[in-house]
């Protein structure tokens, strides 16, 4: 992901025939801290609305996401990131059936340098992916999904210019939700 302009505010974007985009970055303090934040939609689903089939006019079809990063330099040797992702799919048929899932992450790095040889990544990641099917004949819905939190400690250690030593360590916590049937 993009760190952001850290020196000027810049908008960006785009207009396809079945997506849009945007992206905004700039600085929030020169040169010690930027943001990033863009998104994009599809509108297939508007299109749907002009067909004379009543099923297929009546039915959804997009995707769309948003990212987001802020970083800050804490000082010379320190800095911090903060992002965020937000995502989801969309397809029903007619309000018959329909289907949708989707993903949101937020994520802290902190990165310390102890001097020109040794380097740490500290990272706290949360996820959450959830999809659910839904049968409207049936008055049924079908859900499951699995949460994460993660802290991971990544040492760098430069010896020379032919070796790197990595090393560290990685806790997770999942949740899993193999499915769940609802009426």
């Amino acid at each position: 992901m993009k760190e952001g302009n850290s020196k000027d505010l810049s908008v960006s974007g785009g207009l396809g025939l079945i997506s849009s985009r945007l992206t905004v970055e700039g600085p929030i303090a020169e040169d010690k801290a930027s943001f990033m934040v863009s998104g994009r939609r599809t509108y297939a689903d508007v299109f749907l609305n002009f067909l004379n089939d009543t099923a297929l006019s009546s039915s959804t079809l997009y995707f769309y996401d948003l990212n987001a990063k802020v970083n800050y330099k804490l000082g010379e040797k320190d800095q911090l990131f903060v992002s965020g992702y937000l995502g989801r799919d969309v397809l029903s048929f007619a309000d018959n059936f329909g289907i949708d899932w989707g993903n949101q992450t937020a994520t802290v790095r902190w990165n310390h340098l102890f001097n020109d040889k040794l380097f740490l990544n500290s990272t706290f990641i949360y996820s959450d992916y959830d999809y659910r099917i839904s049968i409207a004949p049936l008055e049924a819905s079908i859900t499951s999904g699995i949460q994460d939190f993660n802290l991971k400690e990544a040492f760098t250690y430069y010896a020379n210019s032919q070796n790197t030593l990595k090393f560290g360590v990685d806790a997770i916590y999942h949740t899993f939700i193999p499915g769940g049937i609802s009426s």
